[in-house]
């Protein structure tokens, strides 16, 4: 597959799929990266950045997306003096496969005091960017040196962390906002919270992301936090950083399934 290659083309109103843009949950199905990502951008769009940038995106997966055109519609719901907020839908053979609620701000000063917080320290990405498109998968004792996600991400006694490097536009011909890019990326929290000893046996029914700051640059990582299960449903959480500092949160819910995920590129 060409490094390069956006996820998707533009033909007029629809979105067609390019072959890079195949889900790891088979080869007729369509990565949820694409899908959280196309819901951000058209989000985006319609709230436009006359000052204001994303503080939060949900997306719910309705269905399983397939490698066939999506059309995708987005409405301004409100348009207030320091919030936007926008409905998003995505369409696939005259169904809804997505839909999205975002929520755009307007800055302003940060009050004085001091404020609990967690901080967590992401392991040093590699220097290595042969790697284009894809996640590299790191332990909570890496040291910052990348490590096989087979023997990482079945080990339950680790925290797992992961850097994303998307250098790969997700339209032809257009580059991708820093929130757009971190739409695309927070669809990982699934694999990066659920995996275990057992594989991958969970796939999520959504992604939520909210957001301090836009990352910048291509390299978007996430650090597992926390996660929750019961009756087959998870709920997993992560921190999102760039290479400033974290920038944000995200929070899935994913379902048991019985359908095995590819592992994540290496």
């Amino acid at each position: 597959m060409d490094p390069h290659r956006a996820f998707l083309r533009r033909d007029g109103e629809r979105y067609l799929p390019n072959d890079v843009a195949v889900g790891p949950w088979g080869p007729g199905t369509m990565s949820g990266l694409v899908v959280s990502g196309l819901v951000g951008r058209a989000a985006e769009r319609a709230a436009g950045t006359d000052g204001f940038r994303g503080a939060r995106l949900t997306v719910d997966l309705i269905r399983m997306a397939t490698l066939d055109e999506l059309t995708v519609g987005a409405e301004l719901l409100r348009e207030g003096r320091r919030l936007r907020l926008v409905d998003v839908v995505i369409e696939q053979n005259g169904r809804p496969v997505a839909r999205g609620r975002a929520v755009f701000v307007r800055g302003g000063d940060t009050p004085a005091g001091e404020v609990w917080s967690d901080p967590v320290t992401m392991p040093t990405p590699p220097a290595d960017e042969s790697w284009q498109v894809g996640p590299r998968a790191f332990s909570d004792d890496a040291a910052g040196a990348a490590t096989d996600p087979f023997s990482l991400w079945e080990d339950p006694t680790r925290r797992k962390y992961m850097w994303f490097r998307l250098d790969r536009d997700l339209i032809d011909g257009e580059s991708m906002s820093g929130y757009v890019r971190a739409a695309c990326v927070a669809d990982a929290t699934n694999p990066l919270t659920n995996w275990g000893s057992a594989g991958l046996a969970f796939v999520n029914s959504d992604v939520s992301m909210t957001l301090a700051r836009s990352p910048q640059g291509p390299l978007i990582g996430l650090a597992a936090r926390d996660r929750q299960v019961h009756d087959g449903v998870s709920v997993g959480t992560a921190t999102m950083h760039d290479v400033e500092g974290p920038v944000g949160a995200c929070v899935v819910t994913a379902l048991a399934s019985d359908v095995p995920m590819q592992p994540p590129n290496q």
